[in-house]
């Protein structure tokens, strides 16, 4: 009996040992239900190719965006206590491109503006028409240090998520130079979401800078896929108190809506338009912000009659929070 349970003892003790080196195996390589194996999901790109693609993709899709007609609706407040609106900026415009891809405002709506704590200024508008809605093409690449946080899920989309800081922020001359020739929000600067299968922008927030003597809000970006291709921006929103270096601040909230996409044909004439310059501010003696004045609209924008509504494309997908 005793010789027998020895045996026995040895056993299971063996056993015991090669379960043990089993459970060991199975620590060291997980294999999750469901979950692709590493060859299946294939190597990953690096970040200074996924920078390239995204910012050469960022600058055909800025082309792209010549053809196609919107409408912008923008509207900018100053907030009271409790969130009460003190005064608004209120304005719809219709953007088209002619054939030599100058683009073309009509104004359709414009209400006398309220405003009397700010006014809006070139750099204002240039943000909330050039820089917001594009912030990194591939022209605009060297002027920036842009490094990879990480992966982030927004929706049903995964994302690459990437640092955007300008060049001339960290160039104590540069901004020396930008701030004798008054020249201001010239660049973006803030994080940028790169969807991981189309390589596109779907999402950007940070703010437009230098900052010398105008204060510019924080803001997000969302974009939407336009035709089942393009990430075209459709939602711009940003609230803060701003604090004017030369005294006082006011809490402006700020809503952009992009809106009614759709493909423009060249052969169509647009009356009482308004050419937009695509160009950053970069010339002496630009206006500066003047934080006492309204920002008014033109009388004679104003009266420009309201068009037919048309059939849009419907965005197919919605990365906003």
């Amino acid at each position: 009996m005793r010789k027998t349970s020895f045996a026995l003892l040895i056993a299971a003790c063996v056993l015991t040992s090669l379960l043990s080196a089993l459970a060991a195996s199975a620590k060291i390589h997980p294999v999750k239900s469901g979950e692709p194996s590493a060859q299946k999901q294939g190597p990953q790109l690096p970040p200074e190719e996924i920078i390239r693609q995204f910012t050469k993709k960022e600058s055909e899709l800025l082309e792209v965006w010549k053809e196609y007609s919107y409408v912008q609706e923008s509207k900018i407040q100053s907030l009271g206590p409790a969130d009460t609106i003190t005064g608004e900026f209120y304005q719809v415009s219709e953007f088209v491109f002619n054939d030599a891809g100058h683009r073309l405002e009509r104004i359709i709506k414009a209400p006398p503006s309220t405003l009397y704590e700010v006014s809006l200024t070139p750099e204002d508008r240039n943000a909330f028409i050039n820089l917001q809605p594009f912030a990194l093409t591939a022209e605009e690449l060297p002027n920036y240090f842009v490094s990879y946080v990480g992966k982030e899920k927004i929706d049903e989309l995964n994302t690459y998520v990437f640092d955007v800081i300008p060049k001339a922020m960290s160039n104590q001359r540069e901004l020396d130079r930008l701030r004798k020739q008054h020249i201001e929000g010239k660049f973006f600067q803030g994080k940028i979401w790169v969807d991981d299968q189309d390589l596109q922008i779907v999402k950007t927030a940070g703010k437009i800078v230098p900052e010398f003597d105008q204060r510019f809000v924080k803001f997000e970006t969302y974009r939407e896929n336009i035709d089942d291709r393009y990430w075209f921006p459709t939602y711009t929103y940003g609230s803060e108190r701003l604090f004017f270096p030369k005294g006082g601040s006011a809490h402006i909230r700020m809503i952009i809506k992009y809106k009614n996409y759709r493909r423009f044909s060249s052969d169509v004439k647009i009356l009482g338009v308004e050419e937009v310059k695509d160009e950053k501010p970069d010339k002496p003696g630009e206006a500066k912000a003047d934080e006492t004045k309204s920002g008014d609209v033109k009388k004679d924008e104003a009266k420009i009659d309201e068009p037919k509504k048309e059939e849009t494309n419907k965005p197919k997908k919605r990365p906003r929070p």
